[in-house]
């Protein structure tokens, strides 16, 4: 039986978001997640890091691993996340990636990733190549800091790019849906549903109706929350939120529940972010690493 969550009224109706993007919208087990009204799902997510624009001691930058129905995806590949990828599995269990945008903090263990596909079974071959969802020109792009071409050739060859672009695509039985969001470069929001669940993964973002459209009535809603409380004049500059901001944003588009991720690693206000978006929407919880929610 679902619960219904609790939502606390405003005292004001928050504004709507300026409109952005072209779209509409293992072997260990890890400790379950806490999220109250979940019932058992299809649909699980484990935090593999959650901070920005660096990684604290034990910590990583973001990094979400999605399963459902035998297919493993990775969403982000931040510094820290394939460390935290081996408490739960290894990348041999990967069936697909997808980097949301091209700043590092979301990128940058792509590299040792690759390594492990390569050469973490030796002397077996190389795994096949895994397919990787990352926007337009990125092979190019993650090749470039390679010192030889054979280096950026092997690199390339360990996955199957496809362009992030708003629209749809699967892995499996698994659906994705992908829309731009309001960031600085080129950056995708992605649903990820499969067995009747939905899980919708903002990416970093700033205020964005066309992410709003495409949460809107999702099981649970993955967002960013690096702005701390007070720097709000900054979203649209900045291309982020604050934990009040993703509230008001779970709000609008009716989710069920709201777990706060990408934490201004400098400053940690992740209490601050968590109360404030509470006082817009109720059933918020702090994503921990390690951990893993059923949507």
């Amino acid at each position: 039986m679902h619960l219904p969550c609790r939502r606390r009224t405003p005292a004001a109706r928050p504004g709507l978001p300026p409109a952005c993007g072209r779209g509409r919208a293992s072997r260990h087990r890890p400790v379950p997640g806490d999220l109250p009204g979940a019932p058992a799902s299809p649909l699980k997510l484990t935090i593999l890091g959650k901070w920005s624009p660096y990684p604290p001691a034990g910590g990583a930058c973001p990094g979400y691993l999605v399963e459902a129905d035998g297919v493993r995806i990775l969403l982000d590949c931040g510094s820290g996340t394939v460390s935290s990828l081996h408490r739960v599995g290894t990348a041999f269990d990967l069936n697909a990636i997808v980097i949301s945008h091209l700043h590092p903090d979301h990128f940058t263990d792509i590299y040792p990733l690759r390594n492990e596909l390569a050469y973490g079974r030796l002397p077996d071959p190389p795994a096949p190549s895994v397919p990787l969802f990352a926007p337009a020109g990125a092979a190019g792009y993650l090749a470039a800091c390679l010192p030889k071409p054979e280096s950026r050739q092997e690199f390339t060859a360990g996955f199957s790019f496809r362009p992030l672009e708003d629209g749809v695509g699967a892995v499996g039985q698994v659906r994705l849906r992908f829309v731009m969001t309001s960031h600085p470069m080129p950056c995708h929001g992605v649903e990820v549903s499969a067995g009747g669940r939905r899980l919708v993964y903002s990416a970093d973002t700033g205020p964005c109706e066309a992410l709003e459209r495409l949460a809107a009535g999702c099981d649970l809603f993955l967002c960013e929350s690096t702005l701390l409380e007070g720097d709000e004049h900054l979203a649209g500059r900045l291309g982020h939120l604050s934990g009040g901001m993703a509230g008001a944003a779970a709000q609008r588009a009716g989710v069920k529940r709201l777990l706060l991720t990408h934490f201004f690693t400098p400053r940690h206000a992740v209490k601050e972010s968590s109360a404030a978006a509470a006082k817009l929407f109720g059933d918020v919880r702090v994503a921990d690493e390690g951990v893993t929610y059923e949507v």
